[in-house]
């Protein structure tokens, strides 16, 4: 038997310490008001799986069991729940970022008001562009849970580490599950920076240059392995 056939029949092993990190996470977005209801969604991917929250489940009711796992292709392998309605795009953004292993999608407020009204943020506070990227997008508007959506946030975010959906919210990935909420926390606060900002007028940006040189020194050095 060659390798790849032994490895295709070996028994998936449920990590439950990464259930556990989503379940903590889950609590944290909502706790955070960044998201209400059974609305947003969190994955995080573990070689050839993806664990992901369930379709329309109660954050404060998840343990580990309705935690879904699926694989790179979508097929459930493990959970008692059909997994959220926006795999598509999760299984998308893993597809194409082989750096990102946490995504977390949120309906925070200021983000969904720029995703209403601007097509980007530009660079205007330095800790949004190291951890964020220089320009931050806003994707074109699809439908929930559409393939479509899940290739228009991805054309948006390239290889930023957030971006706004379209009269949706918010996505944020990272190289873990924590770097993706502080993303999501510090996408929030630079939304509502600007917003407010726009209504005084005379908004200054970072010089591009500036802005490059400060996203470099995060990717590089600055951020905690």
């Amino acid at each position: 038997m060659v390798k790849s056939e032994k490895k295709s029949r070996e028994k998936f092993v449920f990590n439950y310490d990464i259930a556990e990190s989503i379940i903590e996470y889950a609590h944290k977005i909502t706790q955070e008001g960044l998201t209400k209801g059974t609305w947003g969604n969190i994955s995080v991917r573990d070689g050839g799986y993806i664990y992901i929250t369930p379709s329309g489940f109660p954050y404060d009711k998840l343990t580990p069991k309705y935690i879904t796992v699926v694989n790179s292709g979508g097929q459930k392998v493990c959970g008692e729940l059909n997994p959220s309605s926006e795999l598509p795009l999760h299984i998308e953004i893993y597809e194409k970022r082989a750096d990102i292993h946490a995504i977390i999608h949120t309906h925070p407020v200021y983000s969904t008001i720029v995703s209403i009204t601007q097509k980007e943020i530009p660079p205007i506070v330095e800790d949004a562009v190291m951890i964020l990227g220089e320009y931050l997008h806003v994707s074109e508007y699809a439908l929930p849970g559409t393939v479509e959506l899940a290739q228009n946030a991805f054309k948006a975010l390239g290889y930023n580490h957030c971006v706004f959906l379209r009269n949706h919210g918010l996505v944020t990935v990272g190289e873990n599950i924590h770097e993706a909420f502080i993303a999501t926390l510090v996408a929030e606060k630079t939304a509502q920076i600007y917003i407010e900002a726009l209504k005084v007028g005379n908004v200054s940006v970072l010089p591009d240059e500036h802005a490059k040189l400060l996203r470099e020194k995060y990717l590089k050095s600055y951020r905690q392995k």
